[in-house]
């Protein structure tokens, strides 16, 4: 009987282990490539979606990523701030209260340029949103492998508007002080280093006028400029944080940081879930969105109850003999009548509308004529004689005028003419008045 060595049987197992282990290793090798190739947007897509916010600060970045899932909400807030410039404080938040935007919306109004970009990019807001829901891991990941890039090229860096905090690979880009924030304009092609997808550049965005800070060309040399510095309401803001180790995003009512918090009692913080009522009725793009996210409005159920909703099955029974049964009713005589008999239907006469009559009262009869005797003659009087009245002579009243003297009249001046004809008459010559 032979007998197998100790290197004998090291050799068999080493041979059956690599037999056993051999079908196991194409498998897990092809899980995170199956997965990449049912993804909505590959690398390539989302290093050039991603760049143009990658270096924003954390809290600011996770407003816009949650913004970003409802753009119709971003066009309404952009154009509000366009129509409504230099609104800020308790009277922003007073004028967008009536709107009943997202809380992610309406905490970017109080960064009117960031909204602004939003809204004219808007292709690249709504791939971003999508993005976001569809493959949240992936985004995050590709945000801090920018940031790692722009680390290396030497533009990520602490300052006097920012603080960088690296922790085991993590960049963490935070404000000194709590709720002042500034908004970074810069080239992705310049402060990532030199663009490692020659398909796939990102977009340079230029503020308006409005917007645009006084340095803004520098970011064509230098490569990131600052905006003015912008102080944010605690009732508009939620504190959003995106949680980098989890690959979520949280808000809260309280700063949040990256620490175990030991007091129970403390308020904790809100994983942010998607609300489909902010889309207003936005189709998704993206066919796993449309599968996953349920109906705004679902159809409404039965409400027969399945003991009495019918039977789906095909009823394969025989149908009962169905015979005509014949008309036992006599069939109308169809010969025609002679030409004389065809009788002549009258027109239609609307008949008359009469009024119901109505009793009058009788007219009263007057009373029967009685004889009366004539009257006796009434006694005849004398007329009356006119009584003559005496009027007392009257006096002559005193003229209230004076008496002129009486004025000698002229006498006529008879002259007589020398040698005058005989027979003739003297002639006389009244003198002049």
């Amino acid at each position: 009987m032979k007998h197998t060595t100790p290197i004998a049987a090291l050799a068999c197992a080493i041979v059956s282990a690599a037999l056993l282990l051999a079908p196991a290793a194409p498998v897990q090798a092809q899980e995170p490539a199956t997965w990449r190739a049912h993804a909505p947007y590959s690398q390539q897509e989302l290093d050039q979606m991603l760049a143009p916010i990658a270096l924003y600060p954390d809290a600011l970045l996770a407003q816009v990523l949650m913004a970003a899932t409802y753009p119709l909400e971003v066009v309404q807030a952009a154009r509000f701030m366009q129509r409504n410039p230099g609104l800020s404080g308790d009277t922003l938040a007073r004028a967008i209260e009536p709107m009943r935007w997202d809380p992610s919306v309406a905490a970017l109004t109080q960064f009117p340029s960031v909204l602004a970009m939003m809204n004219e990019e808007l292709e690249w807001t709504e791939r971003l949103g999508e993005a976001f829901l569809a493959q949240r891991e992936q985004v995050m990941d590709t945000i801090q492998m920018l940031r790692d890039r722009a680390w290396a090229a030497g533009t990520l860096r602490p300052n006097d508007r920012q603080n960088v905090i690296v922790r085991d690979r993590v960049y963490l880009i935070e404000t000194w002080h709590p709720g002042y924030y500034w908004v970074p304009y810069y080239n992705p092609l310049i402060v990532f280093g030199t663009w490692w997808w020659p398909a796939y550049t990102p977009f340079l965005w230029v503020p308006p006028v409005i917007y645009r800070p006084p340095y803004f060309p520098q970011v064509y040399s230098v490569g990131i400029v600052w905006g003015p510095v912008v102080l944010v309401l605690n009732s508009l803001w939620n504190d959003p944080l995106p949680v980098w180790r989890d690959r979520t995003v949280v808000v809260g009512t309280q700063p949040v940081t990256n620490v175990i918090v030991t007091n129970a009692s403390a308020p904790q913080p809100v994983i942010w879930r998607h609300d489909p009522s902010h889309r207003r009725n936005v189709e998704y793009r993206t066919p796993a969105l449309r599968d996953s996210v349920p109906p705004l409005f679902p159809e409404k159920p039965s409400r027969v109850s399945p003991s009495v909703q019918p039977s789906r099955v095909p009823d394969t029974r025989p149908l009962p003999e169905t015979r005509p049964v014949p008309d036992a009713r006599p069939m109308p005589d169809s010969r025609p009548l002679p030409r004389q008999q065809v009788p002549v239907k009258p027109p239609a006469v609307a008949p008359e509308r009469t009024l119901p009559r109505q009793s009058l009262p009788a007219a009263p009869q007057p009373a029967p004529r009685q004889y009366a005797p004539p009257a006796a003659p009434l006694p005849q009087v004398a007329p009356r004689q006119p009584v003559p009245q005496q009027m007392a002579p009257r006096q002559p009243s005193q003229p209230q005028y004076q008496q002129r003297a009486p004025q000698p009249q002229p006498q006529p001046q008879r002259e007589i003419r020398q040698g005058g004809q005989s027979g003739g008459s003297p002639r006389q010559s009244w003198p002049a008045q």
